[in-house]
């Protein structure tokens, strides 16, 4: 019997075995991409690529139409024409490599490193990064010195590392669910003991019942390999699958931690495949986001209404919390955008609520950055110092935030 794992050995084996393949985005991607900058330009596209949409509007004409919006607002000559030769190379991508899409969604972003315009107008790039997403985006297409990054950070709230522990009496395979796909760790734990014996009577019974205590030190080491894994890749739920009652069974040798994770236990072949696996998951995850999206705004509205309650609401109180570092939860409906600025020293967050734009930042007097969306830079601000961001979808959800100023945020204290 296998006993023992090194936590840092996990690695993933494979993403899923079909056509749609997402990339597993994380935080730790987007937060890189975060500090991409660039005073050249950085273009940002988003794009349906859904069949259907394929069809009825075609990749090639959006883009285009996308890219003459662009256009129209950058004034400089040398920038047009880098930012011409960045929309030829990514219109070659897309119609060399999109007649038969992985994912729905798209998304690019490319950073030039160096440019001559005046020879063969050739880019090379700092960065050049393509994500198939699992959810389609609005067509979007950005230019800046910062990546455009909400549409990301909206398909990274709805689609959080799930772990799938799928076992039997003898064996078990270990798995993640995240981004809408489904991958196996390289691992697995097998109980090697005899399932027979030839003996009778009583030297039957005593093999029973040794057979028995392996079984249960069988799962013993299942629910151990599970607590390092989750502690590994920070699964934000477990569920439980396997034949008959071994989902229940394995239950009850996990930690409280690992309970409190659990989503409904499912029934599986242990020959089940990636496609199974995400087939039967995603709708668990789907509804355990749903009613964790509730329930957030229902404890944001119960600390609010309090006295002294740990709650914020509304644009200038909650980039203040940001920039206290005293967000928990950060919440927000999906298509929220404000402009405002940030210090170039401090990091402290302003949102554009005057007419003038302040002269200084009022934390610490240096200059400021003007921003085309502060709300996303609070939400990375809030991600990388270990809260969460709640993108609110539900229709009526988003009415409650709406009445608090659209954008709130749960405390640390």
């Amino acid at each position: 019997m296998t006993g023992r794992i090194i936590p840092e050995e996990l690695k993933l084996s494979l993403i899923g075995d079909d056509e749609r393949g997402y990339d597993f985005i994380t935080e730790k991607d987007i937060l890189a991409l975060k500090a991409l900058t660039s005073d050249q330009g950085i273009l940002s596209l988003y794009m349906d690529i859904r069949p259907e949409q394929l069809q009825n509007n075609p990749l090639g004409l959006r883009y285009k139409s996308l890219t003459a919006q662009a256009r129209a607002s950058i004034d400089d000559r040398n920038a047009l024409k880098l930012f011409d030769a960045v929309v030829a190379d990514i219109g070659k991508l897309l119609e060399n490599n999109y007649s038969r899409p992985r994912g729905r969604g798209l998304a690019i972003f490319a950073a030039p490193k160096k440019f001559s315009p005046k020879r063969d107008r050739a880019v090379k790039y700092e960065k050049f990064l393509v994500y198939h997403l699992p959810e389609a985006p609005a067509d979007t297409l950005a230019w800046g010195t910062t990546p455009a990054l909400t549409p990301l950070l909206i398909q990274l709230d709805e689609h959080e590392p799930t772990g799938v522990v799928l076992a039997d009496r003898r064996r078990a395979r270990f798995f993640i669910y995240y981004m809408g796909e489904a991958a196996e760790y390289s691992i697995s734990e097998v109980d090697e003991t005899p399932p027979k014996t030839k003996a009778l009577g009583w030297g039957a019974h005593n093999h029973e019942q040794w057979q028995e205590e392996q079984y249960r030190k069988h799962l013993r080491n299942v629910a151990a390999f599970t607590d390092m894994i989750a502690k590994k890749a920070g699964w934000k739920w477990l569920v439980l699958a396997g034949p008959d009652e071994i989902p229940a069974e394995l239950s009850r040798y996990l930690s409280k931690t690992l309970k409190d994770k659990l989503l409904a236990p499912t029934a599986l072949s242990l020959d089940a495949t990636y496609n199974d696996i995400r087939d039967k998951v995603a709708p668990l995850v789907q509804e355990a986001e749903a009613r964790e999206e509730t329930q957030i705004l229902e404890t944001f509205v119960g600390e609010m209404e309090r006295e002294s309650g740990r709650a914020v609401a509304g644009l200038a109180d909650t980039t203040l919390a940001a920039q206290q570092a005293r967000i928990g939860v950060l919440i927000f409906p999906p298509d929220l955008r404000y402009a405002g600025w940030q210090c170039q020293s401090c990091g402290g967050l302003m949102a554009d609520l005057t007419a003038a734009p302040p002269e200084q930042c009022v934390y610490c007097g240096r200059p400021l950055k003007e921003i085309p969306d502060i709300v996303t830079v609070a939400a990375l601000q809030t991600l990388n110092l270990g809260g969460h961001v709640e993108v609110v979808r539900n229709k009526e959800n988003q009415a409650v935030i709406k009445t608090h100023g659209g954008i709130g945020a749960l405390l640390r204290y």
